[in-house]
């Protein structure tokens, strides 16, 4: 603080102050003593003309009558006179005539050595003596003797000094009187009220910069300080008002205009510190909309984005001000419900807000019937931080979306632990075909009258660590991930491949029906796929079967029938599933 106080602007604006006022009080009397200096030596020659003129006369007549009472009486006269310390009449024959005075030197100081710097010229005055002139000789004066004074100027030196020094302290004294009169007004007009200025802008919150604004000082409104404090508040509302702009796109849905994932975090984070202290629980809902993606596909996302909308409204209309909505992306919704502290309560409010979902909703020319999957978490039992209630609530979803439409589910440690091992699966499903792991079996089907074999059936496998793993445990993961369309391909050209070496070694031709996913049939790899795989294996079409299940076709009729027919002209024989 101290050394903050040195730094401060008027600590360094008292010293510039005094600085500029000594500097020019100094410079003031440096000025002072030459102007005094020099009005000394002139009133000093002055003076010694007009001694020297007075006396000359009265001195001549004395020494010409060689009356030496007299020229004492008028020497001791000019005694009298201001720093004239002796005088002497020197006859001219170089004797002393009359001395008056202290003759001695004066003594070695620096008294001395100032008089005889500045006035070492008038320290002595000489004035030749001549016959007088009223004896009426024509000729040139006849000189007599010679008038010498010798004046004190080390008295004058030392009055001088002694004058310098009351006018010196004089100066000073105003110097500093008018220091501190300008330090009081500056302080007074200018750097307390930038010093006011400063402390506003240091309680200024960055994060509300509109809260703390400058004063606008009374005696400063219409000045340059007055100008800088109202530009700088109106700096601050503009930037509080662009930072809730920004902070608003940051924790705001563009789309829905519902609270984000980065929302839903601080206040999820904030109700657990609650629920904490008031030792309560509460509810975090995880919404997942059935079927959105085949409504997206199916409609087109700007459709799909008015569903969403009117989703999104719907949900804040149900929920009100029990709780707050939260879109995390996608069709993923989030319901924080802090009064919702029991099972039992959180089971009627989710039955609650599926009756609201079986209200159709109008889509342009379509009508949609929503659906949705909904999974629980609660607070503390489910986990102790946001993330973890997020995490275990989505958990809870996928085990109700997996029960079908319209169910929900409380999340259970036991969910946490198909999550890691479907997340495993997921991960070693993305090298089973690399590393060769997956077998094809062929499930003979036979002619029921006859008993003749009439074709058979490509069933996939999956060789895990020396493990058959049972197509109903990664099938619906490798459906999800998309992985399923690289698993159907293979199939197809394995399914081929056989049929190709049964045809080389055994002379043996029979049918393989393989089974075509949903997202395989919508892929458009499919077809060219399949051509591939015949032709480099030299397999007539009718020899392999293509089953489509009813749900692709379903879920978008029309490119379904091109496909169909496009398939149909390649001499594939389809059969339903």
């Amino acid at each position: 603080m101290r050394a903050r106080r040195f730094k401060s602007l008027t600590w360094k604006q008292t010293n510039l102050v005094v600085f500029t006022a000594l500097f020019f009080a100094i410079a003031i009397f440096i000025v002072e003593i030459l102007m005094v200096v020099s009005t000394e030596r002139e009133t000093l020659k002055r003076s010694q003309k007009e001694v020297v003129d007075s006396v000359e006369q009265p001195v001549e007549n004395a020494v010409w009558a060689l009356d030496d009472n007299l020229a004492k009486q008028t020497l001791e006269g000019l005694l009298k006179v201001d720093y004239v310390g002796s005088a002497i009449i020197t006859l001219d024959d170089g004797n002393t005539f009359v001395s008056v005075g202290n003759t001695t030197s004066l003594p070695d100081d620096i008294f001395s050595a100032i008089s005889l710097k500045l006035f070492g010229e008038f320290r002595q005055i000489n004035r030749q003596l001549h016959q007088p002139t009223y004896l009426g000789n024509d000729e040139k004066p006849q000189l007599i003797g010679t008038l010498q004074i010798n004046y004190n100027t080390r008295e004058l030196t030392e009055r001088l000094i002694s004058q310098l020094k009351v006018s010196f302290t004089a100066t000073l004294a105003r110097a500093l009187f008018i220091t501190l009169v300008l330090s009081l007004v500056f302080h007074r007009f200018l750097t307390q009220p930038i010093a006011r200025i400063g402390e506003a802008i240091d309680r200024i919150d960055p994060e509300c910069p509109d809260e703390h604004l400058l004063p606008l000082l009374n005696n400063h409104k219409d000045d340059e300080l007055g100008l800088v404090a109202s530009k700088l508040n109106q700096i601050l509302v503009q930037f509080s008002k662009a930072q809730e702009k920004l902070r608003k796109m940051a924790t705001r849905d563009s789309l829905t205009g519902l609270p984000n994932r980065t929302l839903l975090l601080e206040t999820l984070t904030v109700a657990i510190q609650r629920a904490n202290v008031r030792k309560s629980n509460l509810a975090l809902l995880f919404i997942d909309l059935d079927r959105f993606k085949n409504i997206n596909d199916s409609l087109g996302h700007s459709l799909g984005d008015q569903y969403l909308i009117r989703i999104a409204l719907l949900l804040k209309r149900f929920v009100d001000n029990r709780g707050l909505v939260v879109r995390l992306g996608g069709d993923e919704f989030v319901i924080l419900a802090e009064d919702l502290h029991s099972p039992s309560q959180v089971a009627d409010f989710v039955e609650k807000l599926f009756e609201q979902l079986k209200m159709t909703i109008k889509l342009g020319d379509h009508t949609v019937h929503p659906a949705a999957s909904v999974g629980i978490s609660f607070y503390p039992d489910d986990g102790e931080t946001a993330e973890d209630l997020i995490r275990h609530a989505d958990i809870a979803m996928y085990s109700a979306k997996a029960a079908g439409s319209n169910h929900w589910a409380f999340f259970k440690q036991q969910m946490t632990e198909r999550a890691v091992t479907r997340l495993r699966t997921e991960a070693s499903l993305h090298d089973a075909i690399k590393n060769d792991e997956f077998v094809l079996y062929f499930q003979p089907q036979l002619d029921l009258r006859s008993g003749h074999l009439i074709g058979c059936e490509a069933l996939i496998r999956w060789q895990r660590g020396g493990k058959l793993v049972s197509p109903m445990t990664f099938i619906p993961i490798a459906e999800e991930t998309g992985i399923i369309v690289a698993i159907g391909e293979w199939v197809i050209e394995q399914s081929c491949k056989t049929l190709n070496m049964w045809q080389k070694l055994y002379n043996f031709q029979t049918t393989i029906a393989c089974n075509v996913s949903t997202k395989q049939f919508a892929d458009p790899g499919l077809i060219p796929h399949i051509k591939r795989s015949a032709m480099r294996y030299q397999i007539k079409p009718e020899y392999l079967e293509i089953e489509i299940t009813e749900t692709a076709f379903m879920n978008d009729v029309e490119q379904a029938v091109i496909k169909a027919a496009t398939i149909a002209i390649c001499r594939l024989w389809y059969c339903g599933g």
